[in-house]
């Protein structure tokens, strides 16, 4: 046989499939073997989730991501999903102000965390404020002279301004910016709501209702407007009553004007009314006082009724080292007082009880033996209150007193 043939054979051989065979399988377990046990490492790049936000703060953070290596073996690191490593900020019990908070991380079993990127952020915590404000309207290139807006209805009055404290400061004014030849269609109309600021806003701030609903007629004439009567009081009642209340009739009166002038009055004063010693209610005509702008007039009456309600008011007392007397038939000859004198706060009118005299015996405090048998017994101390009514006693220091039998 050829060598050639001699080789071909041996290839052919049963015994040599299987050595080829074993080494092929040996080779394969070694391989696989060394990808289980070899380290490497992946970069993954995880959004970064801030926790535990106070309620009413507003967080402001730049960092919105966090870049971590980890380190494992190989089959490992690749069965990691995008969302299988996690990225935290923990804010708990974090106050308003700017912090440096660390970052930490969440990775799955058999995973090493090699770096981090960052490993600290920078936040600030604002408070947060929800703010209702009225809506204004400011007509688009103005009204001209002699017509102004009457029967203005605005569906919500208000709008929910929600934001940072330091944003919501910002804010001016809210507003409705109605056409011309919006108003002079008439009828109802949706409207954008603007927010006029002093300067940019810092974070987003929301506007709830964005619309608002403006329905108004565009008048012809002198503009009106009503406003609250302010009653200008000055002095102080007698000395037993104090002020209760003031009650103004009509409570609104009707100014007109120039409509930039109308929307600075805010109230028209009474002329001034002196209540100093008085000790009886008053119901009393009084004029009203011109708007300080002499553009604005009132409309209507003049004058208006004013009623002054009073009520009577107390103060206290405390009668000190009062004695105590006995009152009463008792077996005994004669009794002891221990202790034999108390204090005692009454209350009452200011005149009544600045009045009062603690060597008049118009507060008596007394025991009553009648009746008592036993040579000692502790017993309520009561008194004769001799003012009429006038004078009220709302305590007793000591409220009670022994009493003890004198058998000489």
């Amino acid at each position: 046989m050829s060598e050639s043939g001699k080789i071909d054979a041996i290839l052919a051989s049963p015994l040599f499939l299987k050595i080829m065979a074993g080494v092929v399988a040996l080779a394969l377990w070694f391989y696989v073997s060394g990808n289980r046990t070899t380290e490497t490492t992946r970069t993954l790049v995880v959004p970064l989730e801030y926790l535990n936000v106070s309620p009413q703060t507003t967080l402001k953070a730049s960092v919105k991501e966090a870049e971590i290596v980890l380190s494992g073996a190989q089959f490992v690191l690749s069965a990691i999903p995008q969302d299988g490593v996690v990225c935290e900020v923990d804010l708990r019990g974090v106050g308003i102000g700017k912090y440096r908070i660390p970052v930490r991380s969440i990775v799955p079993k058999d995973v090493k965390i090699m770096d981090v990127k960052p490993t600290h952020v920078d936040v600030e915590l604002a408070r947060f404020i929800d703010r209702l404000i009225p809506v204004e309207i400011a007509v688009e290139k103005g009204l001209p002279p002699g017509l102004f807006l009457d029967m203005v209805e605005i569906l919500p009055k208000n709008v929910s301004v929600k934001g940072s404290e330091r944003d919501i400061a910002k804010i001016d004014a809210v507003r409705i910016a109605p056409t011309l030849d919006e108003l002079k269609a008439g009828g109802e109309h949706t409207l954008a709501v603007e927010v006029v600021k002093s300067e940019e806003f810092e974070d987003e701030v929301v506007v709830e209702p964005k619309t608002v609903k403006l329905s108004a007629v565009l008048a012809e004439g002198v503009p009106k407007k009503s406003v609250p009567v302010n009653a200008r009081i000055i002095g102080e009642p007698g000395g037993d009553f104090k002020l209760k209340a003031v009650v103004v009739e009509p409570a609104v009166v009707t100014v007109e004007g120039p409509l930039a002038k109308l929307n600075a009055v805010t109230r028209v004063d009474t002329e001034t009314i002196d209540l100093t010693g008085i000790s009886k209610e008053q119901n009393i005509v009084i004029p009203l006082r011109a708007p300080e702008d002499p553009m604005v007039t009132l409309v209507g009456a003049a004058s208006v009724r004013v009623n002054v309600l009073l009520t009577p008011y107390t103060v206290t007392r405390l009668l000190s080292r009062l004695s105590v007397e006995v009152e009463g038939r008792s077996v005994y000859p004669g009794w002891k007082v221990e202790p034999n004198i108390v204090n005692v706060t009454v209350e009452g009118t200011p005149s009544e009880v600045n009045a009062l005299d603690e060597k008049d015996v118009v507060i008596r405090p007394f025991v009553n033996v009648t009746n008592v048998v036993s040579r000692r017994l502790t017993v309520p101390v009561q008194i004769q209150n001799k003012s009429g009514g006038k004078l009220k006693v709302v305590k007793i220091d000591p409220a009670s007193v022994t009493v003890i039998a004198d058998i000489r």
